[in-house]
C-alpha cells in the first residue's frame, strides 16, 4: 500500500498515531494458522453448533470473522508489497482495522475499511456494483484504504469493472480459491494500475 510514512499535522492525528503505536500488532500468518486448526476442529464438531456458527456468521462471532478477514488481507498485501505487515485490532467510524509495517526506519500505519460481497445463500440479491455504489455514504476523500472480500463461487471479472467515484485512498479485492487448493488471491490497487497476486494459505 502506498500511503507512505505518517505525517501528523494536527493534535488529533498525533494522538491517533500514538494510540496505534501503543497497540499490539498481530502476525497475520500466525493468526491464520491458528484459525485453520480451529476450523478443522469445528468441521467435526457436534452438528448442534449449526452451519452458521461454524462459518462465524452469527452475531456473537461477527468480530472474530472480521479479524479473520483482517488477517487475510494483511497477509496478502504484505506479501504483495514485500513487507512484514501486521494488523492492529482497532476500529473507528471510517476504518475497521489498521495495517502497520516498518520501512526505511519508519513505522507506517494504514487504516483499512473492510467490506464483503457476501455468499449467495446469505443474500443472493447482493451485487458488487451495488456494494461499490453504496460507498457514497462515506463522504469525502480519505486516507483510508478500502478492502473488499469477494465471497462468491465462480469468477468475478474485475478487469472490466466500471468503478463509480471512490473517495478511498486505494481499493483492493481479495478472496479465497476452492478449499481444496488453499490458494488466496489479491487484486489491486483498482484505482491505479491493478494487478493480480496469488499466494498459498500459510501452513
Amino acid at each position: 500500500m502506498g500511503m507512505g510514512a505518517p505525517q501528523p499535522s494536527t493534535r488529533v492525528e498525533r494522538d491517533t498515531l500514538n494510540r496505534w503505536r501503543a497497540l499490539t500488532p498481530h502476525d497475520p500468518a500466525q493468526v491464520l494458522r491458528r484459525l485453520r486448526a480451529v476450523e478443522n476442529e469445528m468441521a467435526y464438531a457436534d452438528e448442534r453448533l449449526g452451519p452458521m456458527v461454524r462459518r462465524l456468521r452469527t452475531r456473537e462471532y461477527k468480530k472474530e470473522r472480521e479479524w479473520r478477514d483482517a488477517a487475510l488481507f494483511t497477509y496478502l498485501v504484505g506479501l504483495a508489497q514485500g513487507v512484514d505487515a501486521r494488523y492492529l485490532t482497532e476500529e473507528a467510524t471510517d476504518y475497521d482495522f489498521v495495517v502497520t509495517w516498518r520501512g526505511e526506519q519508519v513505522q507506517h500505519f494504514c487504516p483499512v475499511q473492510l467490506k464483503e460481497l457476501v455468499p449467495e445463500d446469505l443474500n443472493a440479491k447482493a451485487t458488487l456494483d451495488d456494494l461499490l455504489h453504496g460507498l457514497k455514504k462515506y463522504g469525502g476523500a480519505t486516507r483510508t484504504v478500502l478492502a473488499i472480500k469477494l465471497n462468491r463461487r465462480g469468477r468475478i471479472q474485475l478487469g472490466g469493472l466500471k468503478l463509480p467515484p471512490i473517495t478511498f485512498a486505494e481499493l483492493w479485492f481479495f478472496w479465497a480459491g476452492a478449499p481444496s487448493t488453499n490458494e488466496l488471491f489479491l487484486w489491486g490497487d483498482a484505482l491505479t494500475r491493478p494487478r493480480p497476486w496469488s499466494f498459498p494459505y500459510p501452513t
